[in-house]
């Protein structure tokens, strides 16, 4: 069920399926409705981690945990969480909205550059095949 706290209508049904819950001894979830990620935004963000993994000299696992979430955007990532041995939780890239997943993004390109490698714009796409092909040239032969 969806509530729009802007609507006086599902708020009072709000309110009832709270007062039955109550009664019943039962609990509720609250899910707030945000815009998630986009397909695009997700498979290009894989890219571009695919792309700078290939060029650096990392796997992927190590591009999107070090260098996207430590180096790149860590106050994108911090969930203000602490494990059990102090170090901070890390928020996941399902967990971003279409806004912070756009933003990650413009980071990690940023962070490329910096580091001498260049990560083609989503919308070059001539530029983004030519880079897929350079990365399965070296998944294929290993150089």
């Amino acid at each position: 069920m969806i509530i729009d706290c802007n609507d006086p209508n599902d708020v009072l049904e709000l309110y009832n399926l709270i007062e039955e819950a109550r009664k019943k001894g039962k609990k509720l979830k609250v899910v707030y409705d945000r815009k998630q990620h986009t397909d695009p935004q997700r498979k290009y963000l894989h890219f571009a981690l695919q792309y700078f993994a290939h060029c650096y000299g990392c796997t992927l696992v190590e591009a999107k945990e070090r260098h996207l979430k430590e180096y790149a955007c860590p106050e994108l990532f911090d969930s203000g969480k602490r494990d059990k041995g102090g170090k901070v939780v890390k928020r996941s890239t399902t967990e971003l909205s279409d806004m912070e997943y756009s933003n990650a993004i413009a980071n990690f390109r940023a962070y490329g550059d910096i580091n001498g490698i260049p990560i083609p714009a989503p919308e070059d796409k001539t530029s983004i095949r030519y880079c897929e092909r350079e990365i399965a040239k070296t998944e294929m032969y290993g150089t």
